[in-house]
């Protein structure tokens, strides 16, 4: 005996579906309402559970920000980042290590 799940179903239940619109608002909402972000240059494409991020962030700490704060949304099933680094040799230093 096997098990063969029916992804249609499975992708269209209550539960685990999230439309492309709802996982839109989300995104864009969770970058509005951060601060240490700073999506100007951001574009979000959603398809299917799956977050698209492209354009241009100052440093590698604001695009693993924008990269973990999508991540943290419920309903994406994956994010993909092609975002840039507009100042590559910017370096995050957190003020309170000394």
């Amino acid at each position: 005996m096997y098990y063969q799940s029916n992804t249609e179903e499975s992708a269209r239940s209550p539960i685990g579906f999230v439309s492309d619109t709802v996982l839109m608002a989300r995104v864009k909402s969770k970058f509005m309402s951060d601060d240490m972000v700073d999506d100007n240059e951001i574009h979000i494409k959603v398809r299917h559970g799956v977050v698209y991020l492209d354009g241009w962030v100052s440093d590698t700490y604001q695009r693993r920000m924008a990269e973990d704060l999508v991540r943290s949304i419920d309903g994406v099933g994956r994010v993909v980042s092609r975002l840039q680094i507009s100042n590559p040799g910017t370096v995050f230093i957190n003020p309170d290590i000394r």
